[in-house]
């Protein structure tokens, strides 16, 4: 019996690269950042930056491009080794770790923490959400800021294709996507072909509503906390295309 949870299968992970780290959303990157630190005003006393759940260090390295002291984490070791060989590449000096985000606190140590592109939500308990939030709220120096970047409910309830063909540096990809447990969770099959080979992988996200993860953010002592509907800074409301949450600690 299968017993290890899907967002802990490296090879899913590096069939989904070509897929999730696409070049045309790679060359976004440093817009994102850019409005990014806009966004969230006076950064002058931050220094420490934790990208979590780093993946293949887009983010990481764009951080680290602007002055920051980044340290980027991950659970998919051959991601981190990834985005070691693009820092080295360009004289970064990023420290990578690999661990579990459910697990990753260093108390009182970061700036400003941020949990970018829908990389919060993956555990089948809630509570282990809540853990994480609890531990990013550890790790935050006094008054550091914490940023989230995820598909809220309001946004997938407008923008959900229950089935969606893809086409990716060659790989052929049917996306077929579920509502699960009263609007709790999405589920997502890739059904994935490139040269003869054919793979099918699943993933689990758990949905959460603006008022909703708010509220967890403030039951933790989150404070300050806004909410946009893209990195411009656009309302979060019926046209939104993404969540962006930003709060203190």
């Amino acid at each position: 019996m299968e017993t290890t949870s899907w967002y802990e299968r490296e090879e899913d992970w590096l069939l989904k690269r070509s897929i999730i780290f696409n070049k045309n959303l790679v060359r976004l990157t440093f817009i994102e950042i850019d409005r990014l630190l806009k966004l969230m005003g006076d950064l002058s006393s931050t220094k420490m930056v934790l990208d979590l759940c780093c993946g293949i260090g887009r983010h990481s390295i764009e951080f680290a491009r602007h002055g920051f002291e980044v340290t980027g984490v991950d659970i998919t070791q051959p991601y981190l080794d990834i985005a070691k060989e693009k820092a080295d590449k360009e004289g970064l000096d990023i420290q990578f770790i690999h661990s579990d985000m459910k697990e990753f606190c260093e108390p009182g140590s970061f700036d400003l923490i941020a949990n970018l592109c829908t990389s919060f939500g993956y555990f089948d308990d809630i509570n282990d959400d809540i853990q994480v939030l609890r531990n990013i709220y550890s790790s935050l120096a006094p008054n550091g800021k914490f940023v989230i970047e995820l598909l809220g409910k309001e946004v997938i309830a407008s923008t959900l294709k229950k089935v969606e063909e893809l086409e990716y540096e060659g790989y052929k990809v049917v996306a077929t996507s579920r509502i699960l447990e009263d609007w709790s969770r999405l589920e997502c099959k890739r059904h994935i072909t490139k040269d003869g080979m054919e793979e099918e992988i699943v993933a689990y996200h758990r949905l959460y509503s603006a008022s909703e993860l708010k509220g967890y953010l403030e039951g933790i002592g989150f404070r300050n906390i806004k909410v946009y509907g893209n990195f411009a800074g656009a309302p979060y409301d019926d046209t939104a295309k993404s969540m962006i949450m930003i709060s203190e600690k």
